[in-house]
């Protein structure tokens, strides 16, 4: 039976091939594009009454889901999972978001480690990614790493320096530590590598939001 991951993974791909599709020469062969447009449609529609209408985090789509908040100083337990399943949203690591690369997060030894790849749809200079994409990454891998540290919290800065251009379409590796945490304030610093080579790195403070801050219940 096609699982929930099999059809986001077939929509990722279908957002790629859309990427790299010339319509113009479609056209130009006497395809008219109406047909596509018309099945888009269709599956918006057969999607539409089981929209779900509610507060929208990386953790789920209903507040039943929410079993992790990192808007919340309450410190969770999350032993024994690993980043996707409790950010299954997530635009970056995300199984069940079509927009996400997806990355593969893992904890190993105090570290978050990570590997992907962007294809064309993150295109930013040629055959290169988009500095954006390479940024909102990074944000991703040291805000897991906060939480994972035990912390949590948002991001109060981000600092990304690019070393060398993200290459598209090719195997990436990434790691993050915690570097400093002092009462609310955590300093979480990473990398991002092509192999060998070294094409951008990081520092992200990271703050834990004060009780009277806190969303209610």
């Amino acid at each position: 039976m096609t699982s929930h991951e099999d059809l986001i993974e077939e929509l990722r791909c279908l957002i790629a091939a859309f990427r790299l599709t010339d319509f113009n020469e479609r056209i130009d062969d006497g395809y008219p594009l109406d047909d596509i447009v018309e099945e888009l449609r269709k599956i918006r529609e057969q999607l539409h009454p089981y929209s779900v209408s509610a507060e929208r985090m990386q953790a789920g789509l209903r507040p039943q889901e929410y079993f992790f908040r990192p808007d919340k100083s309450k410190r969770y337990d999350l032993k024994g999972l690993e980043p996707h399943e409790f950010f299954p949203y997530s635009p970056i690591i995300g199984p069940l978001n079509p927009i996400s690369p997806p990355f593969t997060f893992r904890i190993e030894n105090e570290m978050i480690l990570g590997h992907g790849n962007f294809d064309s749809q993150y295109c930013g200079p040629p055959e290169s990614v988009h500095g954006g994409y390479v940024a909102a990454l990074m944000d991703e891998l040291l805000g897991v790493t906060c939480v994972v540290s035990g912390h949590g919290g948002y991001t109060g800065t981000l600092s990304v320096r690019y070393i060398s251009p993200t290459p598209l379409d090719k195997e990436l590796n990434a790691k993050a530590w915690v570097q400093e945490i002092e009462d609310r304030k955590a300093v979480i610093v990473g990398e991002l590598r092509d192999g060998n080579q070294l094409c951008a790195e990081a520092e992200g403070v990271f703050i834990r939001p004060k009780d009277q801050f806190l969303i209610k219940e």
